[in-house]
């Protein structure tokens, strides 16, 4: 995974924080949600062959941060099999496409032009460097900046914000780096 720098969590990390996932949908293009990433009981009675994984909340939840980026174009639900899985599954099935499309009904079409003034921006030394954090101030959303790098193949040869969360700044202000920003950075020194 770190190799193709895909951003992976561990389940509890995610469980115990839900807000994590919501800066990962928002620079998201696709989300494709494996219904074998739900714990069997609460898709079925009958076969129970995960007993780990997210909860009905926990689902739900991911999918209306899906919805509300302004980045996906593409979501799909995969792995239900109506002829084997009850109507429990059916049913959460379609409360992820409900919280879904009402994520979709609540994008707020942020413009991210810095220039225009409409984020607050904030500054954290760290080391030998400073990070810059930008917070909307329409959804109150949370941004780092991935500098341009001279003299490195950077393919957007610009600077790059990454979505992030309140706690990451949290984290940067007591100087711990986010591991987001790391990967970032590393993605774009390829």
């Amino acid at each position: 995974m770190d190799k193709l720098y895909f951003d992976s969590y561990r389940l509890g990390n995610v469980s115990a924080a839900m807000n994590i996932t919501e800066p990962v949908m928002r620079d998201a293009d696709l989300v494709a949600i494996d219904l074998n990433a739900i714990r069997s009981s609460e898709l079925s009675t009958r076969h129970n062959k995960m007993p780990n994984g997210f909860d009905g909340k926990e689902i739900c939840t991911i999918a209306r941060y899906a919805g509300i980026s302004d980045r996906v174009s593409s979501f799909g639900i995969f792995e239900y099999h109506n002829d084997v899985q009850e109507e429990k599954a059916a049913m959460l099935v379609a409360q992820m496409m409900w919280y879904f499309i009402e994520g979709v009904n609540f994008r707020a079409s942020e413009n991210m032009d810095i220039e225009k003034g409409n984020f607050l921006t904030y500054q954290v030394p760290i080391e030998d460097e400073v990070l810059t954090f930008y917070k909307s101030e329409k959804t109150a959303r949370w941004w780092i900046e991935i500098p341009f790098i001279m003299g490195l193949n950077n393919k957007l040869k610009r600077h790059t914000l990454l979505p992030c969360t309140y706690q990451d700044y949290l984290d940067a202000c007591n100087q711990n780096i986010p591991e987001r920003w790391f990967k970032a950075r590393k993605k774009n020194e390829v």
